[in-house]
């Protein structure tokens, strides 16, 4: 308290000195004495026990694939504390399909940051606590460093943390209704939490602490059986099974006995256990008769659970189908990353997944060309080199990874005795340099590393995140190019290729980064598709001779099928080289598809599109009541071209008996059924999916689409009769980007659909060079393509 006195004057009139009264007051005590060696100690104590960048904690050690669930972290702040303006980054792999939101507190997948806890380390009490006001927080799929580019943005406004400061991060946050968030669908021991801090508040990053959690398999949810689907008579059948769960994930080690069972095989057989970290079985059987027939596996569990499922064989005479050179049928997965740069799990696990469960008989490891360190790559080419034997061929490989400018995505696979790496860059988390330093930029470097002997290396043109380019070329190294992966569908991709009078065969793989090479199963976003397959026509499973036959073109490629696909044409077969005399104009070609379900659209092609359409359904006979509404695309040829639909479907004139989704890829599609109206939400990636409506009186029917892209804002929107239908079959509606389509048609039922198509055609060539290849599509929704017989005449 200040006491006021009146002023005064002195003699000369200037005012007196002024007189203030001061008063007492008690010594404040919550200001430390520091010249006190005790109390120094005690603060340098109190501040020493955090870490200096602080520490993260969660109560959270192990989530299950795809579930949905609230996960609370708590960050304390480190010695450091966090200036006025500082930020926080919670980062995590790019490739996971684990998303968040900040928008809706009651929507799935809401995260949020708040300051918990205020310390009072090392100051007298609460008033010296921190003063920052809030946290703003954002999510940022691009906000953190390659592999680890999903970010939780965590800004501190207006004021500071100090060291002991307590924010808690939730995942799902469920205080406000919401259901929790869901996890990454695919299993990952350790995946990594790394928080970042930006402590001084010059935005310059540090690594803090991390959090890991093990992301494990569900419970099984089905058998997945695997055969190579076509063979010769007398040779040995590898038979494979393994139980998943809903996501697609191989589940652990279950106490089950699997038993197989076929009228094309010689009996019952009991599958043995493989490997130690999944519920799988081998069979080594023998083909004893020609014919068609299903591979039956069911898979007891002690308590009496009994899961079933089949594969289709077909079994051909040592004399037939000569376009089959060896003893049967090979697949092959050339794309297959690890966590030595961006992949899950490591690269032993991924080895032995492609052969244990993903029944690969070859498989091609890929690092990024940018990011494998030297050290990891010889060990890697190690790995491979072991893998090997006589019923499994692995290649080391890299994605050379220039920019879409400078050439785009190229996979390298090497197929000889030489593994030497030749990079485009370097450029890394954990390196010293400071700049990239180019190596092999842009892509016509690359080629001439390799250009000496192209015999030992493979190119094979990819569509991912930088998507390869065309316009540069070299024929003695790229003998593929790709037309599918995890990333999507794209025959534009392959159809580009042929326009532009490039002569290669046709690939497809998984491009995995999910542990799960082989077939995967689709992710919920990024890498929504299901891993792709090449089949592989080599006379021999070793290395020498699958490098031959890969680099002759002697291919065909699936979505991920166990389907077979043979093109030929007298003794010459797909990816061959075909000369014909001036005077002969025709050429009689001939297919033979075998699905590993039913075939509902087979195309011979070439490179200016459709020759001849093979109508399945008219030809099984068209239902009359049975109407299929499907839809797919993407909206552009670049990294993230997903298209997400959202709308509805509905029937007027009559009623719908039922209904069924169709080609559906993942369990978060959804097509929800409401009388007459179906909503539908749902994302393709080049591929095509939709529903089928049984209706009473197709005759009467209307059916209405409402489709929306979400993305983009646009969509279809327009109204068929069931009449017109019945006149036409099919109506389209084009939307642009990358075959954005709608599709309303009739359609046979499946049963009554081929699993076997052998056709001959009778083909007209030009003068000069021409292709023919072939491209279908299963009633799955599963797509094939034959790598081209190229022509000469």
């Amino acid at each position: 308290m200040t006491t006021t006195v009146p002023d005064s004057t002195d003699r000369s009139g200037n005012p007196a000195p002024r007189r203030v009264a001061v008063a007492a007051r008690e010594v404040r005590t919550d200001t430390l004495d520091c010249s006190d060696d005790a109390v120094s100690a005690t603060i340098n104590r109190e501040i020493d026990e955090l870490p200096f960048l602080g520490a993260l904690y969660c109560d959270t050690a192990e989530v299950v694939a795809g579930s949905v669930c609230e996960i609370v972290l708590d960050y304390v702040v480190g010695a450091s504390g966090i200036a006025d303006s500082g930020w926080l980054k919670l980062c995590f792999k790019y490739y996971s399909d684990w998303d968040l939101q900040t928008d809706d507190p009651q929507g799935r997948d809401y995260v949020t940051a708040e300051i918990t806890h205020r310390s009072t380390l090392g100051v007298g009490g609460p008033a010296d606590a921190g003063t920052a006001r809030e946290l703003k927080v954002r999510y940022d799929v691009k906000g953190g460093e390659r592999p680890y580019q999903k970010a939780v943005v965590i800004h501190v406004v207006d004021g500071y943390l100090r060291p002991g400061d307590v924010i808690t991060i939730r995942f799902g946050d469920r205080r406000a209704g919401g259901p929790g968030t869901r996890v990454q669908t695919f299993v990952e021991h350790g995946f990594p939490l790394l928080l970042h801090v930006d402590t001084l508040g010059t935005s310059r990053m540090a690594q803090a602490c991390e959090h890991r959690l093990d992301v494990v398999a569900g419970p099984p949810d089905r058998l997945v059986v695997t055969s190579p689907r076509l063979v010769r008579e007398g040779s040995v059948v590898p038979v494979r099974a393994h139980l998943q769960d809903a996501w697609g994930n191989a589940c652990t080690p279950l106490e089950v006995q699997m038993v197989a069972d076929s009228d094309v095989l010689e009996g019952t057989t009991v599958l043995e256990p493989v490997g130690n970290r999944w519920a799988a079985g081998l069979a080594r059987c023998t083909a004893r008769q020609t014919g068609t027939g299903d591979i039956v596996v069911t898979a007891t569990a002690p308590d009496g659970t009994l899961w079933s499922a089949s594969t289709m064989l077909d079994v051909v005479g040592v004399d037939e189908l000569p376009a089959l050179p060896g003893s049967r049928a090979v697949f092959a997965d050339l794309h297959v990353h690890s966590d030595d740069t961006v992949g899950t799990q490591d690269t032993p696990w991924n080895l032995a997944y492609g052969r244990e469960v993903g029944s690969l008989d070859i498989l091609g490891y890929t690092a990024n060309d940018f990011q494998v360190t030297d050290e990891a790559w010889d060990e890697t080419v190690r790995q491979c080199d072991a893998a090997g034997d006589t019923e499994f061929v692995c290649y080391p490989g890299v994605e050379w990874c220039g920019n879409a400018g400078v050439g785009g995505d190229h996979n390298v696979v090497y197929v000889g005795s030489d593994a030497t790496l030749a990079r485009s860059l370097e450029w890394r988390i954990g390196m010293n340099a400071s700049v990239p330093v180019p190596e092999h930029w842009p892509i016509t470097r690359l080629y001439d590393a390799y250009a000496a002997h192209p015999e030992d290396y493979l190119m094979i043109p990819h569509v991912g995140g930088r998507r390869g380019m065309l316009h540069w070329h070299h024929p003695h190294l790229e003998r593929l190019i790709e037309v599918h992966s995890a990333w999507g569908t794209s025959p534009f991709f392959y159809e580009e290729a042929l326009r532009r009078g490039l002569r290669l065969g046709v690939s497809a793989a998984s491009d995995e980064h999910r542990g799960r090479p082989g077939s995967g199963a689709p992710g919920a976003n990024i890498f929504g598709g299901r891993g792709g397959l090449t089949g592989v026509l080599t006379p021999q499973l070793a290395p020498r001779a699958v490098a031959d036959t890969l680099r002759d073109r002697r291919t065909w490629a699936t979505t991920g099928a166990r389907a077979v696909g043979l093109l030929s044409t007298n003794d010459a077969v797909m990816g061959d080289d075909v000369t014909l005399t001036d005077d002969r104009d025709r050429i009689d070609v001939d297919l033979a598809l075998f699905a590993d379900g039913t075939w509902d659209e087979v195309t011979l092609r070439d490179a200016d599109g459709v020759l001849a359409l093979i109508d399945l359904h008219a030809e099984a006979g068209y239902s009359p009541d049975l109407v299929r509404v499907r839809w797919g695309g993407a909206r552009h040829r670049d990294r993230y071209r997903w298209a997400t639909w959202r709308g509805a479907i509905e029937v007027g004139g009559t009623s719908v008996a039922s209904h069924a989704p169709w080609a559906r890829l993942d369990p978060e599609s959804r097509i929800d059924h409401h009388d007459a109206c179906t909503t539908v939400w749902s994302r393709t990636y080049g591929n095509t999916t939709g529903m089928v409506l049984s209706l009473d009186d197709l005759a009467s029917a209307t059916i209405s689409v409402e489709l929306e892209i979400a993305e983009e804002g646009r969509g279809a929107s327009f109204t068929v009769d069931g009449a017109a239908l019945l006149s036409d079959s099919r109506t389209r509606t084009d939307l642009g980007g990358a075959d954005l389509h709608v599709v309303v048609e009739r359609v046979a039922d499946p049963a009554h659909l081929p699993r076997t198509v052998r056709r001959s055609f009778d083909v007209i060539t030009p003068l000069g060079q021409s292709l023919v290849y072939a491209r279908a599509r299963q009633w799955d929704g599963q797509e094939l393509w034959t790598s081209p017989l190229f022509l000469q005449r």
